[in-house]
């Protein structure tokens, strides 16, 4: 079975790092190695990592799709499972992910993104139904619709990942859709719904849902058109 790296980009992620590493910790498949790239928090972002991670790698970043680069720099596994620092996994997870590398020859795996319920336990009963029409929308939309990963949890073959040159640090959102563009041009792309992932929905909440859809559908737009996006602090 294929060797998996876990790689995780961080910048002050105190609040919700440790439960995204305990996911890790207790996944059905041990087979991998986990990286933790931390963009100098200034908070225990750094030391709740190393508690967990092989490897933790302390160094500024431009944006967020340069640290998970410079995270990818140290992986030695076949398949480079980028996962935000937010997000938790289901424990069969990276076993159904290598399994997935296994059978089919792919490039990219898309798996089935959920909101926490730590986040949606105090909302409005509106909130919780609008939170859960957003996500499923969007699995409905990159199933069938238009076929690309988010940074929640992106599975990726490392040799392709390396051969084009890995996210674009340029861009400060839609990195991941930008790259998995790039990927599904040069292999095959698998959706497995079996592997469920489970993300912080607080841009929503700090920020509103309308703005929040404002300020990515504007910069996923600006990714299209190839022109300048806003500092990368706020999306990340």
């Amino acid at each position: 079975m294929k060797k998996l790296s876990v790689i995780i980009p961080t910048l002050n992620e105190e609040k919700y790092l440790a439960s995204t590493l305990r996911s890790l910790a207790e996944q059905s498949h041990k087979d991998f190695e986990l990286i933790v790239k931390d963009g100098l928090s200034t908070d225990n972002t750094e030391s709740i990592a190393r508690e967990y991670a092989d490897l933790v790698v302390s160094k500024k970043d431009s944006s967020i799709g340069d640290a998970r680069n410079q995270g990818a720099r140290y992986a030695k596994g076949d398949v480079l499972v980028f996962v935000d620092a937010d997000t938790y996994l289901d424990k069969n997870a990276l076993e159904l992910i290598a399994e997935d590398f296994d059978l089919y020859d792919i490039v990219l795996l898309l798996p089935k993104f959920g909101p926490r319920e730590e986040d949606m336990r105090f909302l409005p009963r509106t909130k919780k139904q609008l939170s859960r029409f957003l996500v499923g929308f969007e699995n409905y939309w990159r199933k069938y619709v238009d076929k690309f990963c988010g940074g929640v949890c992106m599975p990726v073959d490392s040799s392709t990942f390396k051969r084009i040159g890995g996210f674009d640090r340029r861009l400060r959102c839609s990195e991941d859709i930008e790259l998995s563009y790039r990927l599904r041009k040069v292999g095959e792309v698998l959706n497995d719904y079996r592997v469920k992932a489970y993300f912080s929905i607080r841009r929503f909440v700090l920020s509103g849902y309308v703005e929040t859809l404002r300020n990515y559908g504007l910069n996923t737009l600006r990714m299209h058109l190839n022109l300048l996006q806003p500092e990368y602090e706020s999306f990340r």
